[in-house]
């Protein structure tokens, strides 16, 4: 569980980085901020990267 959550906490920072410098959704998941564990989670069809970057930068966008 502790890897799971420095995993998230560390996407997090890297889209909240990305977004300081106005950069969009689209900008940011080309970017791939999860690329380091994409290998081990790219296979779930139920969530994947693109979903995870996608709720992450919705979610960061409601506390500017």
């Amino acid at each position: 569980m502790a890897y799971y959550r420095d995993m998230a906490t560390i996407i997090r920072d890297r889209i909240r980085a990305m977004m300081k410098r106005d950069m969009t959704l689209a900008q940011v998941k080309a970017a791939k901020p999860t690329a380091d564990w994409d290998p081990r989670y790219d296979k779930n069809t139920f969530w994947t990267p693109d979903m995870f970057v996608e709720a992450a930068y919705t979610s960061l966008s409601k506390g500017k």
